[in-house]
């Protein structure tokens, strides 16, 4: 049969001239992981035409198919149009391309381009299956340039309305005639090896884990538009397009890193009041049945719950309420029970409260409490070295500011530091008496700091009349309010 070059066991390269989205990388046309080539290659929302993919094949082959799937638009129907050309490189350089074929694109997703002068010849003398029957058909014009092809290029030259990235990608082709003999012995093995995988593959099916349905297909409006994974709560944006919204939530964030604000990722409105995404009800409605009926293996996106079942926190938290509940019972119990024995009560107080010991047949509901004990006691530490934090911090700010275990006299009539001296008050507001604080944090005034000034060039020493203590000129400070 004509091989399939986008296999990964063939080495085909890929590369694009744009960046690509997170998670939608140009390789995932060529992995061999099933979820990546699922995802498909996208552009970052932000970017424009022209798209250029180029395919770099390992040898020289004779085109034969080409089958391209892209991404629904979202859009309203017969809004979106795009033009896909595709080009071919003979040279291994790849720097001379011929365009080969053209295909302009309304609401089609799939478009088939065939070589109507293909012949198939051994090793590989069997056509490839049948294209879609809803693909669009389109011949590749130049019968000559078809050949010995060592480079292919897919270029969307402009879009309207259309996600710029390509969903799925098939580039059915044969070795060339020029193409060496030990070339074509390496490409054969890989290709039988291949399809010795896929028989063992099909002849030991999985177990089955239940009555599960697993064949329903997903419908495509049950598919995020944006990442094609299945849709968790659906929103209905103005434009009418329904967007999960995890994915509306992402693009908000990346859009506010711009400096924009929340718009409609597919016209680019910014939102207001009357003009907002609300939730879906009923697309949400079919998306659980479906969910329902497929169970936890039926669909695979990274966003749905029933990949991974959690159990429901209402029990945890049904829990946690019956065992605080019945501990304020056995506690008003404890309390007013005046004949219970001492050994009883004691009992029963120690049944009311987690025990810090290891034991593994403790209920889940005295692991829930101690763990709340647990993230209590944490805050209080962590409350408490901050105030030792901010206590040391502080402490190294002048003295009139900082908590000392000696205060100032304080008027008690008036609420006012006085004088230790002349008893005079001292207020934030009486700009004309300058006030000096002593080493022990009591407050003195200018005039008694001047009157103890001694009249020789003898040093200033001034002891405090509330504590004793001593205190030279250069202990003194000013303190301004």
């Amino acid at each position: 049969m004509v091989l399939n070059l986008c296999l990964p066991h063939f080495h085909t390269s890929v590369q694009c001239n744009k960046l690509c989205a997170d998670g939608h990388d140009v390789s995932n046309l060529l992995s061999g992981d099933a979820i990546a080539r699922r995802r498909g290659f996208k552009l970052e929302y932000f970017l424009r035409p022209p798209v250029h993919v180029t395919l770099s094949f390992p040898v020289c082959v004779d085109l034969c198919r080409l089958d391209l799937e892209l991404f629904p638009s979202g859009t309203d129907p017969g809004r979106s149009s795009c033009r896909i050309e595709i080009l071919v490189c003979s040279d291994r350089d790849g720097v001379r391309f011929q365009l080969v074929s053209r295909s302009d694109l309304q609401e089609e997703l799939r478009v088939c381009f065939l070589n109507p002068a293909f012949k198939p010849r051994d090793p590989f003398p069997d056509l490839p299956p049948a294209p879609e029957s809803e693909a669009k058909a389109q011949n590749l014009w130049s019968r000559g340039s078809l050949v010995s092809v060592a480079h292919l290029r897919i270029s969307v030259p402009f879009s309207k309305g259309c996600v710029l990235g390509i969903k799925s990608l098939s580039v059915w082709a044969s070795p060339s005639r020029s193409c060496p003999a030990s070339e074509l012995e390496k490409i054969l093995e890989a290709h039988v090896n291949s399809v010795k995988r896929t028989n063992h593959t099909i002849a030991v099916p999985p177990k089955p884990t239940g009555n599960i349905t697993t064949d329903i297909p997903i419908p495509e409006e049950f598919l995020d538009p944006l990442t094609q994974e299945l849709m968790v709560f659906p929103m209905i944006l103005p434009s009418g397009v329904n967007i999960d919204n995890s994915t509306l939530e992402e693009y908000w964030k990346r859009e506010a890193t711009w400096g924009r604000l929340p718009n409609d990722p597919f016209t680019g409105v910014p939102f207001s009041q009357s003009s907002k995404p609300l939730p879906n009800p009923l697309l949400k409605t079919r998306i659980d049945r479906l969910a329902l009926q497929t169970g936890c293996t039926g669909v695979g996106s990274r966003n749905n719950p029933l990949a991974n079942p959690q159990p429901s926190r209402l029990a945890e938290v049904k829990t946690v309420a019956d065992s605080r509940r019945n501990t304020e019972t056995l506690r008003f119990h404890g309390s007013v029970s005046g004949s219970t024995p001492r050994g009883s009560a004691k009992r029963k107080y120690d049944s009311s409260f987690p025990s810090t010991s290891a034991d593994p047949g403790r209920s889940p509901s005295r692991k829930t409490l101690q763990t709340h004990s647990e993230s209590d006691s944490h805050e209080r530490r962590l409350a408490d070295s901050l105030d030792q934090a901010l206590n040391a911090a502080l402490h190294g700010l002048p003295v009139f500011t900082s908590p000392s275990k000696t205060s100032s006299r304080v008027d008690a009539s008036t609420g006012q530091h006085t004088c230790v001296f002349c008893s005079c008050s001292l207020s934030v507001y009486s700009s004309g008496v300058p006030a000096y604080a002593l080493p022990c944090a009591h407050l003195t005034c200018g005039p008694c700091v001047r009157q103890r000034r001694p009249c020789d060039s003898q040093t200033l020493k001034i002891t405090c009349p509330t504590c004793g203590t001593s205190a030279s000129g250069g202990d003194v400070t000013r303190v301004h309010h």
